[in-house]
């Protein structure tokens, strides 16, 4: 089974895959194997599109195929794909929110992703590529992800995500 990203493409992007194999540690038996795109730690990501590379995730296969597709979406990488989208549309949007203080200068002391703005008192600003790269990262990371159309940024798995506004 394919995992796309919409990506404004038709279809979407693909991101991985999950494929029932032999088992890694139980011989005879079947298991669902995740393949996820791998590629923020490619040389180039964090300046556009890069080729990205594909490798199994997970400890050797999940019986269930629900958790072989959550393996997918915990690990993939694609913000590259939607920042060039996003530059490429010139989309000028941009999504702020209040967060804590030290997490605000955090993001915004960052090198990359260029476009995050620490604007004092906790509030961030993401311009519209900035929020593309959280919007596709990893799940093991910090990364953005719209529930029911909100935009909400995850900081830190324990604690609750951020609700960001999209200003135009």
């Amino acid at each position: 089974m394919r995992i796309c990203a919409d990506d404004g493409s038709r279809g979407g992007f693909p991101i991985g895959w999950v494929v029932r194999e032999p088992h890694a540690f139980r011989p005879g038996r079947l298991a669902w194997n995740a393949y996820a795109r791998r590629a923020i730690n490619d040389p180039g990501y964090w300046n556009g599109r890069v080729r990205g590379r594909y490798e199994e995730y997970g400890g050797g296969g999940e019986e269930n195929i629900d958790k072989a597709v959550h393996e997918v979406l915990y690990a993939a990488s694609f913000g590259d794909v939607l920042a060039a989208r996003a530059a490429e549309s010139r989309a000028a949007d941009t999504y702020t929110g209040t967060i804590d203080e030290a997490q605000a200068e955090w993001l915004g002391s960052l090198d990359v992703p260029k476009g995050m703005t620490h604007l004092g008192g906790g509030r961030i600003r993401f311009t519209a590529i900035a929020y593309a790269y959280f919007r596709g990262g990893p799940e093991s990371g910090p990364f953005i992800e719209e529930a029911g159309g909100t935009p909400l940024l995850h900081l830190d798995p324990l604690d609750e995500p951020y609700r960001l506004t999209r200003e135009r």
